[in-house]
This record gives C-alpha cells, sequence and structure tokens, in this order.
C-alpha cells in the first residue's frame, strides 16, 4: 500500500468512459439538488418521532459535502430521505435541477452507499463487478466495453491487486472501494456516502476521502457523512452540512462556517479543528446562540438562496490546492465560473466522465444473472452445498444400517413406519433450517441493491425459486435413494418413482417456509418459529395417533397438517396400490398384509393425487407468503 505521504498529492484521475455513447457529459452541466422545509418522522416505540425538523439546504455539482453532528442529531436520517431510501414519513419540497424529484426518474442517476454496505462475501472483486455492470448496463452494451469499464474503475481506485480476490477477504478499506466501484459502473452524478471512513485507520480513510474528492470534481455532487474527521480530512470537503437534534444548524462553504458561528456568539479557539468545533456547537442545548443559527439557515435557503459569492470561489480554490500535484509537470485549476474543471499536463489532459444511466434491462435478463449469481455463491458455500450433502448423505446411509431390511419384514411393518416417519422430518428440517440462516446473508444485499434500482423485485423473487432448485433436488434425492434401497422398500420403480416426488415435495415446503420465516423475522426469532410452529402439526399426522381417534375439536388441524399428507403419501407409495402380503420369518404376523394396515392407518383409498394436490397447495401458500415477506422487507426499509 501507498505511503501515506503519496495520498497528500495523489494524482487526479478520472475515469475514461469514452466507450459509452449514451448519457452526458458530467462536467457539460451543473446539477444542484434544493431541499427546503423537509421533515421526517418515524415510529419509535410506537410513537411518531419526529427526526429532521424544517432542514433546508442544497448541494452542487462539483463540490465535497460532508454532514456532521453529534450522535443522533440526524445525519443518516437526511442521507435517507435525501437519496429517497426513505419515502414514508417524509414531506417537503427537494428539487433536483430546478424540478421536482421523480423518485423513479431520481434513483437512475443517483446511489446511496450506507455505513454498512452489504456483499456477497463469496465472489471475487471481478465476478462482483462484472455482475454489476451486467445489471445496470443496457444488454447492447458489449463485452469489450463493459470490461474496459470495469478495467478503467478498478485502475482508479487502485483495486488491481485484489482483483481476484474473495469480497470476505478484502480488507476494510477494500470494501469501502469495492461499494464505490460498484456504484461508479453508471457514474452518477448524485452519491451519498454514510460514514465511508468508519472503521478505518487514518491513512485508508485520507485514501477514501480523497477518492470521493476525485469524483467530485468530475462535476458530481458528493455527499457523505462524517464521524469526527480530522483537521487533514477537513481541507478536502467544499462544504458542510452541521446537524442538531433533528435541526440543520449550518449548510454552505466550509470556509463560512466558522464566521458564522463567531457571528451568533460562539467563540472559536485557536488552533482548533473547525470539525471538532462544528459539534460542539451542534451538541449545546437548544439555546438563542443555536436557535438563531437554525434561523438563518432557513431564511437563506427556504426563502431565497442568494447567488454565489467571492466566499464560495475561495472554497473552491483552497480545498483543491491539497490536490495539486508538488511536480512542476502536473497542476490542477479550477474555473468555478464554467463548471468544475481540472486541467492537467499538455501530454494527458483531464477527461470528464460520461453518465451512463441505469439501462432497462428486462425482468428475464435480471433474472439469468441473479441466478448464475446465486448458483456461484451457493457452490462456494460450505453449510449451503458442501457440508449439506454430506449431512444427507451421512444420515441416509446411519439410517439404512439402523433399518436395514426392514422393508419386506411383515414382523416389523411399525418399525418401518418409525422410519418412514424420520425420513419426513430429516427432509423437511433440514432444508427449512439452512435456508432460514442463508436469508440474512442475501437479504441486505437485496434491499440495498433493489432500493438503488439493480432489478425488479419480480426477478429477484424469479431467480430465488430456479437457484435453489439444484439442492432441492440433490440432497433430496440422495437421502431417499440410499434410504430407500438399504431398507429393501418395494423393489417397484414406480413406487421408488413415488416416494421421491414426495422428498422432494416435502424439501421444496421446507425450504419456501424457511425463507418465507427467514426474510421476515429476524435470524433468532426465525429459528424459534418455525419448528414452534412446524412441529406441534406433527402430531396430528397419523403417526402418533390414528386420524379417527382424534377429537373433534383438533380434527381441523389434521386437514391442514401437511406432515398428514406427506405420511399419507409415502404409505401409499409403499403399502398401498395392491401390494402383496410381506414376508414373516414369525408363527404369527399381524400387520403382514397391506391392505390391513391400511386399514388401521385408516389410509383406505386412492390417496396418493389428493395429498400431492395439498402439498401442492401448501408450496403455493409458502411461495406467496415468500414474496410478501419480500414486500414487507422493502417497506420496511423505506
Amino acid at each position: 500500500m501507498p505511503d501515506k505521504d503519496n495520498y497528500d498529492s495523489m494524482e487526479i484521475e478520472t475515469i475514461d468512459n469514452s466507450s459509452s455513447a449514451n448519457g452526458n457529459l458530467l462536467g457539460q452541466e451543473k446539477f444542484k439538488l434544493h431541499f427546503s422545509n423537509v421533515f421526517y418522522t418515524a415510529k419509535q416505540n410506537n410513537k411518531l418521532v419526529t427526526i429532521l425538523n424544517d432542514i433546508c439546504g442544497e448541494f452542487q455539482s462539483g463540490r465535497l459535502t460532508a454532514v456532521l453532528g453529534p450522535s443522533g442529531a440526524g445525519k443518516t436520517s437526511i442521507l435517507n430521505v435525501l437519496s429517497g431510501f426513505k419515502a414514508s414519513g417524509v414531506s417537503g419540497k427537494i428539487t433536483f435541477n430546478g424540478k421536482e424529484r421523480n423518485s423513479l426518474a431520481y434513483r437512475k442517476v443517483s446511489c446511496y452507499i450506507p455505513q454498512n454496505f452489504a456483499l456477497l462475501d463469496l465472489l471475487t472483486v471481478q465476478e462482483t463487478m462484472c455482475d454489476s455492470v451486467d445489471l445496470k448496463l443496457s444488454p447492447k452494451t458489449s463485452s469489450e466495453e463493459k470490461e474496459k469499464i470495469i478495467d478503467d474503475i478498478i485502475r482508479i481506485l487502485n483495486m488491481e491487486k485484489c482483483r481476484n480476490r474473495l469480497v470476505r477477504n478484502l480488507s476494510g478499506g477494500e470494501r469501502k472501494r469495492l461499494s464505490i466501484a460498484i456504484e461508479l459502473v453508471t457514474n452518477p452524478p448524485v452519491m451519498f456516502f454514510d460514514e465511508p471512513t468508519s472503521g478505518l485507520d487514518s491513512v485508508s480513510s485520507l485514501q477514501i476521502i480523497n477518492y470521493l474528492k476525485r469524483l467530485a470534481l468530475d462535476g458530481r455532487i458528493i455527499v457523505c457523512v462524517i464521524h469526527q474527521p480530522s483537521s487533514k480530512l477537513m481541507k478536502l470537503f467544499d462544504d458542510v452540512i452541521v446537524m442538531s437534534r433533528g435541526h440543520v444548524v449550518y449548510s454552505g462553504p466550509k470556509v463560512d462556517m466558522i464566521p458564522t458561528f463567531e457571528e451568533a456568539g460562539f467563540a472559536f479557539p485557536e488552533y482548533y479543528n473547525p470539525a471538532d468545533f462544528a459539534l460542539e456547537v451542534s451538541s449545546e442545548e437548544h439555546n438563542e446562540q443555536l436557535l438563531s443559527l437554525i434561523q438563518t439557515n432557513k431564511n437563506r435557503y427556504c426563502e431565497q438562496t442568494p447567488p454565489p459569492n467571492e466566499s464560495t470561489t475561495n472554497a473552491i480554490n483552497e480545498n483543491t490546492k491539497i490536490l495539486n500535484h508538488s511536480n512542476n509537470h502536473t497542476t490542477i485549476d479550477v474555473q468555478p465560473s464554467s463548471g468544475t474543471k481540472s486541467r492537467r499536463s499538455t501530454h494527458e489532459r483531464c477527461r470528464f466522465a460520461t453518465m451512463r444511466p441505469k439501462a432497462k434491462v428486462g425482468v428475464c435478463r435480471q433474472m439469468v444473472i441473479l441466478t448464475r449469481r446465486s448458483l456461484r455463491t451457493m457452490s462456494r458455500n460450505l453449510i449451503a452445498v458442501q457440508l449439506r450433502v454430506i449431512v444427507h448423505v451421512i444420515v441416509a446411509v446411519l439410517v439404512g444400517a439402523v433399518f436395514w431390511d426392514i422393508g419386506n419384514d411383515g414382523a416389523r411393518t411399525l418399525t418401518n413406519i418409525s422410519c418412514i416417519f424420520f425420513i419426513i422430518m430429516f427432509i423437511f428440517f433440514g432444508n427449512a433450517m439452512p435456508s432460514i440462516l442463508l436469508c440474512p446473508q442475501d437479504t441486505p444485499v437485496f434491499i440495498r441493491e433493489y432500493l438503488n434500482g439493480w432489478y425488479s423485485l419480480r426477478a429477484y423473487y424469479a431467480s430465488k425459486l430456479t437457484s435453489d432448485l439444484p439442492m432441492l433436488l440433490i440432497c433430496p434425492t440422495l437421502f431417499t435413494t440410499i434410504i430407500y434401497f438399504m431398507t429393501s422398500q418395494p423393489d417397484d420403480i414406480v413406487r421408488f418413482a413415488m416416494c421421491w416426488v414426495i422428498s422432494i415435495i416435502l424439501a421444496i415446503v421446507g425450504h419456501f417456509m424457511g425463507l418465507a420465516f427467514g426474510s421476515t423475522f429476524e435470524l433468532q426469532m426465525a429459528i424459534l418459529l418455525v419448528p414452534g410452529i412446524s412441529i406441534p402439526f406433527m402430531i396430528f399426522s397419523g403417526f402418533f395417533i390414528r386420524i379417527n381417534e382424534v377429537s373433534s375439536i383438533f380434527r381441523p388441524l389434521c386437514d391442514i397438517s401437511f406432515y398428514r399428507y406427506t405420511m399419507e403419501a409415502l404409505i401409499q407409495a409403499i403399502y398401498g396400490y395392491g401390494r402383496p402380503d410381506l414376508q414373516c420369518h414369525r408363527e404369527f404376523c399381524y400387520l403382514k398384509s397391506p391392505t390391513k394396515l391400511l386399514k388401521e392407518l385408516d389410509m383406505q383409498g386412492d390417496l396418493y393425487g389428493h395429498d400431492i394436490f395439498v402439498l401442492s397447495i401448501w408450496i403455493i401458500f409458502f411461495m406467496v407468503l415468500f414474496f410478501i415477506s419480500l414486500v414487507l422487507r422493502v417497506k420496511r426499509e423505506q
């Protein structure tokens, strides 16, 4: 990694996107995001709390803005609201380039990078970038153009060394840079960052803010929440927003912040970090001086917006000097009157990035990309694939050894039914529990990507249906096949196929129940609820007590228990449809006749088709429940 001094004179580069023919040059148009009289209320402890209270301000292209304030001041909330991530409970006027902000159109030209940027740990940096490019750019974009875009972004963010490294093996600074790289694919003119330096050392923090400064100089609006920045970091920022208990205390050029606070009666100590001074001012209890600052900001941005003054020009010049090269052949000159520009040596002029709007990628294409990504991550997941298959095989061999050769023994019929019941339990929980455990890894990534407009909810839902099919076929097939032949069940391909179909259907029921509960509730709650709800239904499966012996009060529970229909279908497949009497090596075998067994269990008649139908209804129910859970998660985050 470069040493600290190299970051002080980091060369300013911009992404060469000459390969893209769509979009507008960021340097040719100035962008402005203005907000006034914005309120944001949310429920906390079943009470409506006003988090943002009548805030006003604006962001301009070509300028790097820091959002400062103590904990609980509303720093993250202002980013959530202005980025469009939070829509419910928001009121006020937000305009982009003088026009009322349209949520759908605005998301195409903006992005929000939260503090805890969710990534798929089992993808490499290259694969993560490729998926981002495929989901965001038009399918008409050639693979050469996409590869060039990826190469440019990786080169500029200095990620060549970790290009083929798994995300889980990246350092904190590399993860931050990757989060920026993912969103740079479309070169959005508006970018929001929530504490991009959180958890990083001073050198890595300076590196990240230098990257953000570089993006701002290309003509973007860059806004980031920053927690207690050093004086060195503060020099990189052009504008500052200071928050205090949901109010904006100050919004404007950084060089005007201290004079404004001093005019309100706050004394600035000599040789003091301006960021620390801003935090101390915003931490004051509501007094006349602080209220005066809040009102001054409202008067400036809510009622009238003054034209750029000399201090604004000075702010740009002052804060850009620290990025100038110390050598003689490269300089940077900012021309605020004609838009923010950077000038380099004659042998290499700065090229402005071309904005690539998020393209309309079809739902089918989105589903293919997401399915490919899911299969790739699953293949590398030790718990989801490798251990899951191994456990199914080991348990199947163990069960087959314990219940060896009992399938055609009339004296051990009840023991064989116990084996069938164990198969049902293992297949259900062996597919429900892994699905619950994998949801906390996938859901945060889905929420971030969906709210940033990467793909539709239908595409993600369809990809989950298709990408999980291989494991839903492999594990129950191995488990059922091994046990079926080790326990000497009927040597009939039709009966084996009937048992196999039921095991697959039961695995799908357990899988979607796990997905539905895992995406709706927190991990611990989901792990508690799935067994807590499903295990009581075992009582009404017909194994512990025959259906005709159940009290009429509980009879409806028998009619909806998916364990009952699974048990019934498997017993029908093994003992029904005219199977001849079983072998009997004792003087008397009471249940050697399959017909008598079915009568004792109250499972007479052709019930297999009916059982398949009811279990299919359960699958549809949990699939719909899973879709509803995704919708609720999205609404909960907005």
